[in-house]
């Protein structure tokens, strides 16, 4: 899945797809597969943790062409990464990261706070 995450200013691409995991694993030295299967949806400091990693894997996943060099990426480079962001605003996009991740569709259009009300005639 490709979707495109809007980070503060900064719209950053992302790729979600059958080699994230093993890519997450050689840079992260972690299983998030297991991490996220141990920690369950009640760790929310767990579950922050592994996504700002993956939002880091997947935008490396759309910007580099080269596997090797995916494999090659390290946690200097995602410290590095992550230096261009507001914490703030990286932290509300988690959840959007996330979609992308589990293959959901990631909307950017924003929701109406007071929809027209629906006559009944």
């Amino acid at each position: 899945m490709r979707a495109v995450i809007s980070i503060g200013e900064k719209d950053v691409p992302m790729v979600s797809n059958g080699a994230i995991d093993i890519i997450y694993r050689q840079v992260f030295h972690e299983d998030i597969v297991k991490l996220q299967y141990e920690m369950g949806d009640d760790d929310i400091p767990g579950l922050l943790n592994c996504m700002m990693k993956m939002g880091f894997i997947m935008a490396k996943a759309a910007e580099l062409d080269n596997v090797r060099e995916l494999m090659q990426l390290t946690e200097d480079d995602f410290v590095e990464w992550l230096m261009q962001f507001d914490r703030a605003q990286y932290i509300e996009v988690l959840p959007k990261i996330r979609d992308v991740y589990e293959g959901q569709q990631v909307t950017t259009a924003e929701s109406k706070k007071n929809p027209d009300p629906q006559s009944d005639q």
